[in-house]
């Protein structure tokens, strides 16, 4: 753990603010916070974390190494419970690594997204761990810690609250036969919908549901076809069809347990075994197979949609009817239905992004690291199959620090490099772009967008001259860079 924190330490050092990250850093965010966010959102708790970190960089970076390895810590926690090893925190560091980048882009690589979406997936993982040891006595102030927990959780991001009300009423009607562990939720939930109300209560959601704000808005064209287009082309791309590794290594798990096992049909589960593995090796090469100006990508991504609904199914059907791990199955169950339901809400509000992806991987992560766990418990997997898991991960975490490292370097030498262009007094100013840009949100945004304008005002770049972002690799061909 000392590793990871460290890792993640030196990864906010090296990670620069971009996109949104500008305007929030900048009048606008203070002007949203004097008037408490109205008609903006109701996401009080992040946004003013937005602010702060986008000011102080001592702040940022201690927040996103804190944040990011109890990421680590409590996926591991909850998929493990007490008998983690070092290989866990491994390997889950290394799939959070490797997920698809654009959703890493949006949530580690863009700090607006991180205190939304990292921050808010670390709040829930705080609530699934309290429940995990609800059976504890719980002193006083856990249930002040709980009450604050919940106040908290309410006030990230939409999703994460609407999931977390879920959960806490799940929970209520679990505990219904112990009074004192219900009585300790009670807190939990009595602040979550304090929380819940305090953020609603922002007239922008009325806006949003009644079809007057230009950015979220609900579904226009029917409930149904909207959740169709979202997941076909959207959804099943950042969830399923970036995500091979991860997809390849969680039904590796499960089908090695499945065959410890004499249960089912054997042809069937051979079929199905083929389906899991073809699909998850597919998926990892699936960005590389359909150049867009060779292929009809309306029909191509159908056409992966209905694949990524076929590995569903597949995968359904084999925790149903082939692991005999009767809490396994059941925790898997719960797996699914959270990912289910931090994904239900952009059924209805648009839009969806990379980023919106997050939380439900973040649960197919902890599937697997269970998976894996039993697998070796059982083994299913043999034992000195751990040390690889160490190896995936220590290589998954290095080559994103490096190539963080020179995005960092760049983005040093950007301010230098427009400070003596505007000095000469040039007419066009021109800004080099980040070698691995596309681990970033919008670091080098277009001229159509906002954040263009945002990013000449940071820079004290005037409106009468153009800014132009250049390719990496020609930047030495511009003259008085």
């Amino acid at each position: 753990m000392g590793f990871v924190f460290i890792f993640f330490f030196v990864l906010g050092i090296v990670t620069p603010l971009t996109g949104d990250d500008w305007t929030w850093g900048s009048q606008i965010g203070l002007n949203r916070l004097a008037n408490g966010y109205v008609g903006y959102n109701g996401r009080l708790l992040s946004n003013t974390l937005e602010i702060l970190i986008t000011r102080v960089a001592i702040i940022r970076i201690s927040l996103f190494a804190i944040v990011c390895t109890l990421l680590v810590y409590l996926t591991v926690r909850v998929a493990v419970a007490q008998s983690a090893r070092p290989w866990h925190y491994l390997l889950a560091g290394g799939l959070f690594m490797s997920i698809s980048t654009a959703v890493y882009a949006q949530s580690f690589g863009w700090f607006a997204g991180f205190i939304n979406y990292v921050f808010g997936m670390v709040l829930i993982l705080c609530y699934l761990g309290w429940l995990q040891s609800a059976s504890r006595p719980v002193h006083w102030s856990g249930w002040v810690a709980l009450f604050i927990l919940g106040l908290a959780s309410a006030l990230i991001i939409e999703h994460v609250t609407f999931y977390l009300v879920l959960l806490s009423l799940g929970a209520s009607i679990y505990f219904r036969r112990s009074p004192a562990k219900q009585r300790v939720n009670f807190s939990y939930l009595t602040g979550l919908l304090i929380g819940s109300v305090l953020m609603f209560s922002n007239p922008v959601y009325v806006q949003i549901f009644s079809g007057h704000n230009s950015l979220r808005h609900t579904a226009q064209n029917g409930v149904l076809q909207q959740a169709l287009t979202m997941y076909t082309n959207q959804m099943a791309k950042y969830v399923f069809q970036q995500n091979g590794i991860l997809l390849f290594l969680l039904c590796s798990g499960l089908i090695l347990l499945a065959y410890q096992t004499g249960r089912g049909n054997q042809l069937i589960k051979g079929l199905i075994s083929f389906l899991l593995l073809a699909y998850a090796g597919f998926a990892a090469f699936i960005r590389n197979f359909f150049p867009a100006a060779n292929f009809d990508l309306v029909r191509i991504n159908q056409l992966l949609a209905v694949a990524s609904v076929v590995f569903i199914i597949a995968l359904v059907v084999l925790i149903t009817g082939y692991l005999d791990n009767v809490q396994l199955k059941r925790r898997l169950w719960l797996y699914i239905i959270s990912a289910l339901l931090l994904s239900a809400p952009f059924v209805v509000i648009t839009p969806y992004g990379p980023r919106c992806a997050f939380n439900t991987i973040t649960f197919m992560i902890i599937a697997t690291v269970d998976v894996i766990n039993v697998a070796v418990q059982q083994k299913a997997l043999p034992v000195n199959a751990t040390s690889w898991f160490k190896l995936f991960g220590t290589f998954s975490m290095m080559l994103i620090l490096v190539a963080m490292v020179f995005n960092g370097f760049v983005n040093q030498s950007r301010p230098a490099s427009i400070k003596k262009q505007l000095t000469a007094g040039n007419n066009i100013v021109y800004v080099r772009k980040l070698p691995f840009e596309q681990f970033l949100w919008d670091s080098s945004p277009r001229t159509t967008r906002f954040q263009y304008t945002m990013y000449k005002r940071r820079m004290g770049i005037s409106t009468e001259q153009k800014l132009v972002f250049v390719p990496y690799d020609q930047w030495y061909k511009i003259k008085n860079r």
